[in-house]
């Protein structure tokens, strides 16, 4: 019985040790294409060759590649381009008002039946055709009409702010959503090669079991395993899809999806730098606008209460049968409010209380920004931190498995526990570092939009 058993080990171990190479040479080819050299191959009908391959835009430089998703988000995007017709509407509110400040001229124009009468005059009747030429301008108006020209300016700013804000908003969620896809097929491309290592674990327990049927426990292990992997890699594929959807509705299929893009985000910008240039961003601009819209409306209202003067010219000529009449006025117009109920007064006061709330929440805006900036600078720098890490980590790992596997395919002194513990744990800090890689790169995203912002550090600010 002894013999027996010895005979039936050494077996065993032989069939696992001539699994062993072909595994680890797997494993290496499956690197290999995980850097962007190759398509997986034999992958389950859930995860296809498509899925998983690298497409042809990662061969970009990077900068190009981001500028072509930033460009192509801009153009396609109906928010921004609603937003730039509203500038164009502020734009033209802004000559609009300015026109009221120029002379009026007004012609009017009567035809029509009609009678008269003067003392010691008969009736005289027939059809009556007049015109009326007014002109007039104004002299002095407190300010008023200066006032609500710039408050039309300011909101004219504020729209075309408004415009680049939106415009940086489409922009940075195309970038993340492109960030976000390749997290997922990275996270799948590891979850594959999980699943690859587990299926050679699963060939080579095969050949044991069937040299040695009380070892059948530890095959099941390895398939729920195996299992296990496929269903995490068909997770991150399902995600991944999903992500694309969304990339696809912001950028269309004529570009590619920018594979190669993390490269260009790889460097964290200084605090003192973001805070430097957040104050120039078009968030902050529209802020500083529409509270100098605010106050120029204030200063407006108050100058509505003070005497209203104008110049007029006025001309008027009829005809009524074979009579002609014209006369002609030039003065003075003066309008001052006596008394309307105190409205006045409650407009002014309304408009200087909303300046005020502009004002206030213009510096809680930047407060909270900059507060801001330090929180995502902090991720930013936390995230590549435990990236430098995992890589550290990841070689002392896969020294680990690497040993761990031959001591149990070769020599019979691990258990396989042993090596699905150190395999688990090997891909499971490879997920890590993949996440903590593109962790930091939303967050040098999100520094750049806050700081420069994106379009401008793109070179699309013109679009």
């Amino acid at each position: 019985m002894l013999t027996r058993w010895v005979v039936v080990s050494a077996m065993s171990l032989s069939a696992v040790a001539a699994q062993a190479a072909l595994c680890s040479e797997e494993l290496a080819n499956q690197v290999t294409k995980s850097n962007g050299k190759g398509a997986a191959k034999a992958l389950a009908p859930v995860a296809t060759a498509q899925d998983l391959a690298v497409p042809a835009d990662a061969a970009l430089n990077p900068m190009a590649q981001l500028q072509n998703i930033a460009r192509e988000a801009s153009r396609r995007s109906a928010q921004v381009g609603a937003v730039k017709l509203l500038a164009d509407a502020a734009a033209y509110d802004v000559d609009e008002t300015r026109g009221a400040a120029l002379p009026q001229v007004s012609v009017t124009g009567t035809v029509g039946p009609g009678a008269s009468r003067s003392t010691g005059i008969p009736w005289a009747s027939g059809t009556y055709a007049g015109a009326t030429l007014n002109v007039s301008g104004l002299i002095y108006d407190g300010g008023r009409l200066s006032q609500l020209t710039q408050w039309r300016r300011e909101l004219a700013k504020a729209a075309t702010f408004t415009a680049q804000s939106t415009r940086e908003q489409v922009v940075l969620e195309t970038i993340s959503t492109a960030l976000e896809r390749n997290r997922y097929r990275q996270q799948a491309q590891v979850y594959q090669q999980y699943t690859r290592k587990m299926a050679c674990l699963v060939d080579a327990l095969q050949q044991i079991v069937a040299e040695d049927r009380g070892r059948a426990s530890e095959l099941v292990q390895v398939r729920k395993t195996q299992a296990q992997a496929e269903m995490a890699r068909d997770a991150a594929l399902t995600q991944m899809r999903q992500t694309e959807i969304r990339l696809r509705k912001l950028i269309g299929e004529q570009i590619g999806a920018g594979d190669g893009i993390s490269a260009a985000l790889g460097q964290t910008l200084d605090t003192g730098e973001v805070l430097r240039l957040m104050e120039q961003g078009s968030e902050l601009r529209q802020m500083r606008a529409q509270s100098e819209a605010s106050e120029r409306y204030a200063d407006a209202m108050s100058a509505a209460l003070k005497p209203q003067v104008n110049w007029v010219v006025s001309s008027t000529a009829g005809l009524r049968g074979e009579t002609k009449t014209a006369s002609a006025q030039a003065g003075l117009s003066v309008t001052y409010s006596v008394f309307r109920g105190g409205s006045d007064q409650a407009a002014a006061a309304a408009a200087s209380r909303r300046a005020e709330s502009a004002r206030q929440q213009y510096a809680e805006l930047l407060a909270s920004r900059a507060a801001r900036v330090s929180e995502v600078h902090e991720a930013a720098v936390a995230s590549f931190d435990r990236a430098r890490r995992f890589v550290d980590i990841l070689k002392d790992s896969d020294k680990v498995r690497a040993a761990t596997f031959q001591q149990w395919s070769q020599l019979g002194r691990r258990s396989l526990f042993d090596v699905m513990s150190a395999e688990g744990d090997h891909f499971n800090l490879r997920i890590a570092y993949v996440n903590a890689l593109h962790d930091g790169y939303q967050a040098n995203a999100q520094l750049r939009s806050m700081g420069e912002s994106l379009s401008t550090w793109l070179g699309i600010q013109g679009l």
